[in-house]
């Protein structure tokens, strides 16, 4: 089994070491225990991910904290008021940021006609006129009338779900309590976005730093350096297609 790609990235990826106090994201040392070293899905891994996914409102969850770039904590308070489901745009407010700066993020069109028609079976969205029923209604939500969002531990407890499904849910340790460290956390997709996206599609460096909300092109900028390991799996894969003819002189 391939080992997961990684790169070597500084800590902390706001691009600024504080946060505002109105932010309403906050931030679990737990999570922040890698050190230097930062793991991400490669594209193979990502597909395979997906595919375990048998519950389709996990599924939209997953795709859309990947799609969007974001944090566990602001996804979890995008309100349905947020979207806007004609032009594919999702609305980050400065209190739901972790930099505490205004964004706006896409998502692929195709996702957000999925996202309507789950909407129109929950009930929420008028099945002729695509007319929100409730605009301030959290987009998740852990019970029926959505006004409550989901916790950022129950969207970890969700993806490491999968990710033991998938055969991603590796270890690579214990913390000082004697609980188990795992490679791959919720927050690996999106550095998974931002590595798919300047390595594989290709898009800009500062396109991909206004969508993931970073506040400075430095920080983007480290996901330009893949490791020694992201090199090798690349070069690998290439090679596997085409094989070149050596002729000794």
């Amino acid at each position: 089994m391939k080992r997961m790609a990684s790169f070597q990235v500084r800590r902390g990826d706001s691009g600024g070491q504080n946060r505002p106090l109105t932010s309403n994201v906050k931030t679990s040392r737990k999570y922040e225990r890698f050190g230097e070293t930062v793991r991400y899905l490669t594209w193979e891994e990502w597909q395979r991910f997906l595919s375990c996914i048998d519950k389709y409102e996990h599924k939209l969850m997953m795709q859309m904290i990947y799609e969007l770039g974001c944090r566990v904590g602001e996804f979890v308070r995008i309100r349905l008021r947020h979207i806007d489901l004609v032009r594919g745009r999702v609305l980050f407010p400065r209190e739901n940021t972790k930099t505490g700066h205004r964004r706006v993020s896409h998502l692929p069109l195709g996702l957000v006609n999925e996202l309507k028609s789950w909407l129109k079976q929950t009930r929420r969205m008028s099945v002729r006129q695509n007319k929100l029923r409730n605009p301030d209604q959290f987009v998740f939500s852990p019970v029926s009338r959505c006004r409550v969002h989901y916790s950022e531990n129950r969207i970890r407890q969700i993806f490491m779900q999968y990710a033991n499904k998938a055969d991603l849910a590796r270890e690579y340790g214990h913390d000082t309590q004697g609980r188990r460290l795992h490679e791959l956390t919720v927050h690996s997709l999106r550095h998974s976005h931002i590595m798919h996206y300047i390595h594989i599609h290709k898009l800009p460096i500062a396109v991909v730093q206004k969508q993931v909300g970073h506040t400075s092109l430095k920080t983007t900028s480290v996901y330009l350096n893949p490791s020694e390991e992201a090199v090798a799996e690349a070069y690998r894969r290439v090679q596997q297609k085409v094989v070149p003819h050596y002729h000794n002189s």
